[in-house]
């Protein structure tokens, strides 16, 4: 089965709010639109990948104040959902942002409802995609901004146009 055009625009408004694309963003939430999903599906697949973002963060500051000898609460997360859209949503956000508790968890998730590694490898391309957009913009700024940086941007594998 592969993802029909609402699903992979849900799923790419949220991953490219939570890669920080602003140019990716606009252009999906053009795109959701015309795929048929209406603001309360649009807002719900930006909470979905806010709340996978922020869990990230909280799980890695969990982490280095246990590090440090604390003992912090353990970050409550984001649920698990009866819905594949969401799921799906998930799973691309947690893939932008590095989350490797919140990938596994949201793809048994979403396996449970029915999503199958073709739509999965399908988001994660999806994610893939949209990071390396975001990558290039801001290289882009860095070039025109900071020019003297280029050369150590190069060095690290990234290019300025």
């Amino acid at each position: 089965m592969s993802l029909n055009l609402k699903e992979k625009e849900l799923a790419a408004v949220g991953i490219s709010v939570v890669a920080g694309c602003r140019p990716c963003t606009d252009y999906h939430l053009s795109k959701v639109a015309e795929a048929g999903a209406n603001p309360g599906e649009i807002r719900q697949a930006l909470a979905d990948a806010l709340c996978v973002k922020r869990n990230a963060a909280d799980l890695v500051e969990v982490q280095v104040l246990t590090h440090l000898g604390d003992r912090p609460s353990i970050a409550a997360g984001c649920g698990n959902s009866d819905d594949r859209t969401t799921e799906l949503v998930k799973i691309g956000a947690a893939y932008s942002v590095n989350c490797t508790e919140n990938l596994e968890k949201h793809i048994a998730a979403g396996r449970a409802l029915g999503v199958t590694d073709e739509e999965i490898a399908e988001v994660i391309k999806l994610s893939v995609f949209i990071k390396d957009k975001a990558a290039s913009h801001v290289e882009k700024v860095i070039c025109t901004q900071a020019p003297e940086a280029a050369p150590k941007l190069a060095a690290a594998g990234g290019s300025c146009c």
